[in-house]
């Protein structure tokens, strides 16, 4: 399976908004956090950077379940893709949402995620299927990010 987030090339000091499609059919919106930091709000976190990685699905401490994973990110650990509406929301991850009408949120992010995660589920393949839950991966596929191309 493969996903890409196609980030709009206009930007607010607070976030990046994108599109997520997988297997070329549009899926959601997302929001990350800016292609900069925003050190007026000490904001510290910046988009990772341009490129493909591998997915994954397997156990995040920070939300207590599975969720995906974007792999081998350099210098970064536990990039996600999870729940959130605002930048406050995200460290660095990618959050889903169903709707975006305004600068720096996307809604109805727990209905996104979920048809996400089904669907990703769906392609997935369990890489240690004796393994108790917070072991378990699942391999996805990749995931593509590039910025909206054109004038």
């Amino acid at each position: 399976m493969h996903l890409e987030i196609i980030r709009n090339k206009q930007q607010s000091l607070h976030s990046t908004i994108g599109k997520l499609y997988v297997n070329s059919s549009p899926q959601c919106y997302t929001l990350e956090p800016p292609l900069l930091p925003d050190l007026a709000s000490g904001n510290g976190f910046v988009c990772i950077p341009p490129g493909t990685y591998k997915l994954t699905i397997r156990w995040s401490n920070e939300h207590k379940k599975l969720l995906p994973h974007v792999e081998d990110v350099p210098g970064r650990t536990a990039i996600e893709i999870h729940i959130g509406n605002f930048p406050r929301d995200t460290k660095g991850c990618a959050l889903v949402g169903k709707t975006q009408n305004v600068p720096d949120f996307i809604g109805m992010s727990g209905d996104a995620f979920t048809d996400l995660l089904n669907l990703l589920y769906s392609g997935a393949t369990l890489r240690n299927p004796d393994a108790p839950e917070q072991e378990q991966v699942w391999d996805v596929g990749d995931i593509t990010y590039s910025v909206e191309q054109g004038v």
